[in-house]
């Protein structure tokens, strides 16, 4: 099949162009047109169409490797096990590139993880993105390598038009240096303890509320005291979602916790706030909610591991702030 019939039905499709890629993504293309980037996937995969259209954006420095989206492999992965560990060392250990770019989520990321505890810590560090099911590489990173990564947009969301731009371009700003600091907007207060107005303290680590889940009880279980976790969710159900927070509750993970800030859970829809309030109603920690963080149009980045601040500001929310 033609290369340019490949690309032209897969814009149509997805009601996006070359051209308004270029368009909209002015300031993000010129933040990062001369850094490397490589790209992996050690989760789900993607279709031949997304793939010829990734590589045909020439405003970048993309380095695909061969062979990594292999999906004869696996149904639901983008290559076996052992292939997708092989993709991402390969990224983590190579000097000249210093930023890691996921693809997407889907499934697959903690089968990596018992691979990764063998290797020695890399002596550089690299910007590592993603979200979703990256969740559970982004835990083991930052706790067993003590990196801070971004919690951030996989690659081919650039290619969906429902995604807002500055997801991308936010990131941009942190891996090209142009910002010292980035924030997350309208935090709402969802307990009395949040209400307070002295600023709240403390390092970064979360991520997606079922993937976390899974992790309890592994190796690689997410460590919470002291920190502010960030929790967000897809296609959840309320009573699932309060199911997990009971399970997170009486495995100990909220003991110790500086403060908890939920991004998008599902649809927010009435009887998830419900059940949000009524759980944020039983803890003396701080809860707080937002709509700028998750699987929504926006995903504004959140860095793991760094020093940040949850604030009042003038219109009665809260900001969270984070050191670059």
């Amino acid at each position: 099949m033609p290369r340019c019939f490949i690309l032209t039905i897969f814009f149509l499709l997805s009601n996006f162009s070359s051209v308004e890629f270029e368009k909209n993504n002015l300031k993000f293309i010129e933040l990062l047109k001369n850094i490397p980037i490589t790209i992996v996937a050690p989760a789900s995969g993607l279709n031949k169409g997304e793939l010829t259209v990734l590589k045909s954006i020439a405003s970048f420095k993309l380095h695909i490797p061969k062979g990594c989206f292999d999906g004869r492999h696996s149904p639901f992965h983008s290559n076996s096990d052992a292939g997708r560990f092989k993709y991402l060392k390969d990224a983590l250990f190579d000097d000249p590139n210093h930023v890691i770019w996921t693809l997407r989520g889907g499934y697959g990321s903690a089968k990596l993880i018992p691979a990764l505890q063998k290797l020695t810590i890399p002596t550089r560090k690299k910007f590592f993105i993603g979200y979703s099911d990256i969740t559970a590489l982004h835990i083991f990173l930052t706790q067993e390598w003590g990196w801070k990564t971004i919690h951030g947009s996989g690659m081919i969301e650039m290619l969906r038009s429902d995604k807002n731009r500055a997801n991308f371009t936010k990131i941009a700003e942190i891996i090209s240096g142009k910002v010292k600091q980035v924030t997350v907007s309208q935090l709402a207060a969802m307990n009395s303890a949040a209400r307070s107005n002295s600023p709240l303290n403390g390092k970064l680590t979360g991520g997606n509320i079922t993937v976390l889940q899974t992790g309890i009880g592994t190796s690689w279980q997410i460590q919470t005291a002291g920190k502010i976790l960030f929790l967000e969710d897809t296609q959840i159900k309320p009573y699932q979602l309060d199911r997990t927070l009971l399970h997170f509750e009486q495995a100990g993970l909220l003991k110790d916790v500086k403060a908890i800030v939920f991004g998008s859970c599902g649809s927010d829809h009435k009887d998830m706030m419900i059940m949000l309030n009524q759980f944020a109603s039983t803890l003396s920690i701080p809860v707080f909610k937002t709509n700028r963080f998750g699987h929504g149009s926006i995903n504004d980045p959140i860095i793991y591991n760094t020093i940040s601040q949850i604030v009042p500001v003038n219109d009665g929310s809260f900001q969270l702030i984070m050191k670059v």
